[in-house]
């Protein structure tokens, strides 16, 4: 069968690494397993089937029926319709970001890396069966919500993942997902489900140059007494320069993160050592020499946290962006450029 391609642009890293935090390659695996979250999530929002693949519940049932996203990406007895080949292995300078509480007694730290590219990735989808037009064009929209709005990979909630496509020659790119070919419901409540998104694109004016304000040294990244943490403002420098995009997402996480007053709803909705995040972050990639553009984004988080996003984020990330609090004057403004709410997406208005 023919093969077919999708180049993309990665405008902050691609994470595909492993669960001990290693990521010495770009994992097809890795973009097979957060493509299938985006499509599942798509279907269920267009009222078709999509099991829990993590769950006792996941396909095939007793009977061997298996749910329209298995369908395409396969489940126990039956194989995905595709392969996907990834042509690229480039990683970016690594840097540490500490955590402003200890926890445990002690400060963590967090790591910002991964893979970017100069050129382009190169995602090859080769058919091993018959791909129908339906689910080719619920693999597009997939692909479109993905760069418009999301990201792909692993760590999207810490900063990771927001790529733009430059190419794509998958067939029936055009073509709207038909809801009439799907299942059929039947999906759990609490599942990610496109109807539950909301996706918010921020600008960041700083009052000087980035690279200005890296040399100064104003962002913040550790506690005065995390003992051995040593900071590398060439890496800093470098992501900036080299790969456009400013290392922020954990300033943003713990900045929304706090907008939640109750400690419990806090765990529920930004996760917690054993539950993932329902909220999603992105680091801040490259406007112009003063500017950057983020994104952040969600699901069954309800209104409050929303409209306090809206509302209180560029306050917190004065307080969150910086080491000093005289450093705060240099956010200019914190702008909501785009609001786009799942159910926009699935009419089609974007």
């Amino acid at each position: 069968m023919k093969e077919f391609t999708v180049k993309i642009s990665p405008l902050t890293p691609i994470w595909t690494g492993d669960s001990d935090r290693k990521n010495t390659v770009l994992r097809e695996t890795g973009i097979i397993g957060s493509l299938r979250w985006w499509y599942e999530a798509l279907v269920r929002g267009l009222g078709g089937s999509a099991c829990d693949p993590t769950s006792d519940n996941r396909c095939p049932d007793k009977n061997g029926n298996h749910c329209d996203v298995c369908e395409l990406f396969g489940c126990t007895g039956w194989a995905k319709k595709f392969r996907l080949e990834v042509q690229f292995n480039t990683a970016i300078p690594e840097l540490w970001i500490g955590t402003r509480e200890k926890r445990e007694n002690k400060y963590l730290k967090r790591n910002v890396a991964g893979f970017m590219s100069d050129g382009t990735i190169i995602l090859k989808f080769v058919p091993l069966r018959e791909i129908t037009p339906n689910e080719w064009a619920l693999l597009n929209k997939t692909l479109q919500i993905i760069a418009n709005y999301g990201a792909l990979g692993a760590r999207t909630s810490q900063g990771n993942g927001v790529i733009e496509i430059v190419e794509n020659n998958l067939p029936h790119r055009d073509e709207t997902p038909e809801r009439s070919e799907l299942k059929g419901s039947g999906n759990k409540a609490g599942l990610a489900n496109l109807n539950d998104f909301f996706f918010y694109k921020f600008y960041i004016k700083f009052g000087e140059d980035i690279i200005n304000l890296i040399d100064k040294r104003l962002f913040w990244t550790h506690q005065p007494d995390h003992c051995g943490f040593t900071d590398d403002w060439e890496n800093w420098k470098k992501l900036w320069s080299n790969y456009r995009f400013l290392p922020i997402a954990f300033h943003i996480r713990d900045a929304v993160r706090h907008l939640e007053d109750n400690k419990n709803k806090r765990h529920e909705i930004f996760g917690e050592s054993k539950k993932g995040s329902r909220v999603f972050v992105s680091h801040g990639y490259k406007l112009d020499d003063k500017m950057v553009e983020i994104r952040i984004w969600g699901y069954n988080v309800g209104e409050s946290i929303k409209n306090k996003i809206k509302k209180e984020l560029e306050n917190k990330l004065k307080e969150k962006l910086f080491s000093k609090k005289e450093y705060q004057q240099y956010l200019e403004e914190c702008i909501l450029k785009d609001e786009k709410c799942g159910r926009q997406l699935l009419e089609g208005s974007e």
